[in-house]
């Protein structure tokens, strides 16, 4: 259809007071341009008109016919219809396929009435622009683009920017000047351009040095921003560096200054050809000018004549009277109290106290004033308290904590004529000390649920416990002498239950709520043989018992897998009992609920189960501990109800046996352990271990190996005396290749002569190479061997024995080496170890040959005497002999001699 045809005529004349996106009509191409995403949330243009309804029916319907101006035969109709009492014609154009960048469209509208339809309206014009064009430029003869070696201009100094378009369609430029000292966030600004796709010219002057940074967009008829374009510079530092360790800025502070003493500030100039430094602090406080040295620096000592923040203006004189940029600044002067005591210690237990030392820092102090700042978010008042200071304008404050979210304590010094110092901030932090409260039992309704509860406060005389924010449940406790107490509640209802509890002291300061909460079921218990909660089973028939804990239980409704619930009637006693047979393997889920006489539900228990086929699983944790000749083997058996036996057979070597009837059997039966007995010492067993169901399947296998080992046992010596030590030395290798086994422990045991009985004398962890050393002080002739048993790698094995046979030891003393004939002389000693009751010999040495000459027998004490009365003169030798036992070997004392003249 052209844009000449159409129905006709209607009683309604054609529509006037024509607007474009709330623009005049514009009868002439192109019209205004217009970026659809800026004019509206539907991101379209909106045509409008109005018309006069007199004599119009009630059905209306606006046509409106948008159109290409190069392509006028291919309209676009868009309908819309008319409200019964309006008298406006609108339609949104929603379709962006219908509105290209870049087309000027006409429009025009006409009222539809039934068959007829009103004249045309005029036709206006608009075009669409939807993008905004590439960057402008930026130059600046004062400011051009740069890094921090091109810094030009200073803080004061204006600059010139120009501002080029690079589309023809340019009408002004939004843009923002960013720096990196000032905090602020800078507003943008709008300036024309000096024509249509012209350029622009704005005046800035900077008021802080460094790196800055001008953002602009050009802005185009239709609003469209380009891209953004960046023009960064740096601007030159012409003020002066500051720094005082005495007041330094950043909200610091140094203690050892305050008012009246005077702090260095030393002046750094960083321009060039400074001649001095003009200063002043704040715009009453002190000033002064001081010469710049050779070095490009001042010192100027400065006394603050007051306490708190000020600031300190600084700027450079030039040789040529250029006065510069002021640097400020900000340091605080800080008159504040000192505060010691308590005050490093950690969070402050609700109920506790501390104590807090005041001391002053400015002059005349005659008393503190402090407040507590709350981390809360309401807005709190301030209420000062004040503490009256001592002659020596000191003060001591015992604070006591009563509440909880305080966020520190303020402290400030008055003086006598008023003046208040600068608050001293103090951490403070409370610990509300809410009680720990524990809980067993009480899962199911009616049942009593047990709870303890402690606190962090001190000196607690009482708990307040509330049951379900019940006040008739309120209960008031006292603590047992660990400072605990112990209480229960039963509950009374199913589903979220919660006890409340805070403790106090005798001051009535209250601790935070501690609560415990937990849900408390009314369900049924359900219990079954075949099918345990959680476990893994068969796939095999079984049952489950049903028991109520709702009151007057007449049934059950059950449900497996969310299918829909089945009823089963309940016995007289309340129970049920469900016999089931899973239809397949896999996961299953029980859900149960009881119903009682009057049709009340409970909650629903859930009992999950898993069914599986095929074979069952195997052991797990399956150990083996060898001993000599055994190995002692255990393991875990898996969670089935249907075990028929557990199957453990050996072989000899790594390789464990092939099936549970392969090898040689070593145990058939239903039990967690098993010795093995009659292995062979030094041959490296396997074992393997099968389940078998009561269907016959039976699991793969698990298998663990114990290496065969050997053991050997030597000695540094096959005789020793009595108090003598004997090194016994041992070997721990495997069987196979020889090699020494490090690490496992070996036991040295010995044996008495004449006995059976071997004693562990001690045990030894192996070296590096198998080998282990023992010093031992025997008091009888032993045998010794070494034993490896109790390894989790190896077969236990135990040496042959080493005979060691200890020598008794004889002592001998003469009471007189000479004397004349007719004398005598006695010959004492003792025997090691003790042999009271046994004979011991003296006997003369006569021509190198011993015999022997009397006896004795041992006393009590294991000691003897001999009395000799020689009938000759000359030289006489004696020793006393012990003759060999089962315990010790023959002993004999050393040779005795004396002179009868």
């Amino acid at each position: 259809m052209g844009l000449t045809g159409g129905p006709a005529a209607a009683a309604v004349g054609a529509p006037t007071d024509l607007k474009t996106a709330n623009q005049p009509c514009a009868t002439a191409a192109p019209g205004p341009y217009l970026s659809p995403v800026r004019l509206n949330d539907a991101q379209a243009v909106v045509l409008r008109g109005t018309f006069d309804r007199a004599g119009a029916g009630a059905a209306l319907q606006a046509d409106f016919q948008v159109w290409d101006v190069a392509d006028p035969e291919h309209p676009q109709q868009w309908l819309r219809n008319v409200g019964d009492q309006s008298d406006e014609v609108y339609v949104q154009l929603e379709d962006n396929a219908k509105q290209l960048d870049g087309v000027t469209y006409a429009w025009r509208v006409r009222v539809l009435d039934g068959a007829g339809a009103s004249s045309w309206s005029s036709t206006c014009h608009f075009t669409i622009d939807r993008t905004g064009g590439p960057a402008p430029t930026v130059s600046s003869a004062e400011y051009p683009a740069g890094s921090w070696d091109d810094a030009s201009g200073a803080i004061g100094v204006p600059g010139v920017f120009t501002l080029t378009a690079a589309s023809e369609d340019t009408v002004s430029y939004d843009y923002r000047f960013l720096s990196s000292e000032l905090s602020d966030n800078p507003t943008e600004s709008t300036v024309d351009a000096d024509g249509l796709g012209g350029s622009a010219t704005i005046r800035w002057t900077p008021r802080a040095a460094s790196s800055h940074s001008l953002v602009v967009y050009a802005v185009d008829r239709a609003g469209n921003r380009s891209q953004a374009a960046y023009h960064d510079f740096h601007v030159k530092e012409t003020r002066p560096a500051v720094f005082s360790a005495a007041y330094p800025d950043l909200g610091r502070s140094n203690l050892d200054y305050n008012v009246g003493i005077p702090g260095a500030f030393e002046l750094t100039a960083t321009v060039a050809d400074t001649a001095s430094f003009e200063w002043r602090i704040d715009e009453d406080g002190p000033s002064g000018t001081v010469p710049v040295g050779a070095d490009r620096k001042a010192t100027v000592m400065i006394a603050p004549a007051r306490g708190g923040r000020q600031t300190l203006y600084v700027h450079s004189v030039t040789r040529d009277g250029t006065v510069h940029a002021d640097r400020a600044y900000t340091f605080v002067v800080d008159n504040g109290p000192t505060v010691t005591g308590d005050a490093g210690q950690g969070e402050t237990i609700i109920g506790s106290s501390r104590t807090l030392h005041f001391a002053p820092r400015a002059p005349q102090v005659e008393a503190y004033l402090y407040w507590l700042r709350y981390s809360s978010i309401e807005e709190r008042p301030v209420e000062k308290t004040v503490v009256p200071a001592r002659a020596d304008g000191t003060a001591d404050l015992t604070w006591t904590a009563t509440e909880t979210g305080v966020d520190g304590m303020l402290i400030q010094s008055r003086s006598a004529d008023g003046t208040l110092s600068e608050p001293r901030y103090q951490w403070i932090r409370v610990d509300g000390a809410a009680p720990t409260v524990t809980r067993t039992g009480g899962d199911a309704v009616g049942t009593p649920a047990t709870f303890r509860a402690t606190t962090r406060m001190t000196n607690v005389v009482d708990f307040v416990a509330t049951f379900n924010s019940d006040a008739a449940t309120t209960r008031v406790l006292k603590p047992s002498a660990d400072g605990s107490v112990t209480f229960g509640f039963t509950p009374t209802r199913h589903d979220h239950n919660y006890v409340h509890v805070v403790a106090r002291n005798a001051a009535g300061v209250q601790t935070e709520n501690g609560v415990v909460a937990w849900s408390a079921t009314n369900g049924p218990q359900v219990s079954s043989a075949e099918f345990p909660a959680n476990g893994t089973v068969r796939l095999a028939p079984g049952t489950f018992t049903f028991t109520p804990r709702l009151p007057d239980t007449t049934a059950y409704e059950y449900s497996v897998n969310y299918a829909p619930y089945t009823t089963l009637p309940a016995r007289a006693d309340g129970t049920a009992t469900l016999s089931w047979t899973p239809p397949a393997t896999g996961q299953f889920l029980l859900n149960v609920r009881s119903v009682s006489a009057g049709g009340t539900r409970s909650m629903s228990t859930r009992h999950g189960v898993t069914v599986v086929a095929g074979p069952p699983p195997a052991v797990t944790n399956l150990k083996a501990t060898g001993g000599v000749g055994s190995a002692a083997l255990s393991w875990t058996l898996p969670s089935i109800t249907d075990l028929d036996q557990v199957i453990v057979r050996r072989s000899t070597g790594t390789t464990p046996p092939s099936s549970p009837t392969s090898g040689t059997a070593v145990y058939e039966g239903t039990g967690g352990s098993v010795t093995a007995s009659g292995l062979a010492s030094g041959t490296t067993y396997t074992f393997g271990v099968w389940v078998r169901d009561r269907g016959g399947n039976v699991s793969a296998a698990a298998s663990v190996t114990l290496v065969g080992s050997r053991t050997t046992v030597s000695a540094n010596a096959t005789e020793i005396t009595y108090w003598s030590m004997v090194t016994v030395f041992g070997t721990v290798v495997r069987a196979g290749d020889g090699a020494g086994i490090p690490d496992v422990p070996v036991r040295l045991y010995g044996r008495r002569k004449g006995t059976d009985v071997w004693t562990l004398i001690t045990t030894l962890t192996t070296s590096s190479n198998g080998g282990v050393t023992y010093n031992h002080k025997p008091s009888w002739s032993l045998d010794y061997k070494w034993v490896l048993r109790d390894s989790s790698t190896h077969l236990g094995s135990e040496s042959g024995a080493r005979a060691v046979g200890v020598r008794a030891d004889v002592t001998a003393t003469v009471s007189r080496t000479s004397f004349a004939l007719g004398g005598s002389v006695t010959m004492s000693g003792s025997v090691s170890p003790a042999h009271a009751g046994q004979r011991v010999y003296l006997q003369q040495n006569v021509n190198g040959v011993w015999s022997t000459v009397a006896s004795a027998t041992l006393s009590s004490t294991s000691s003897y005497v001999f009395t000799v009365t020689p009938s000759t003169r000359g030289t006489h030798t004696y020793r006393v002999y012990r003759p060999a036992d089962t315990d010790n070997l023959a002993g004999q004392s050393d040779s005795r001699s004396f002179e009868v003249t």
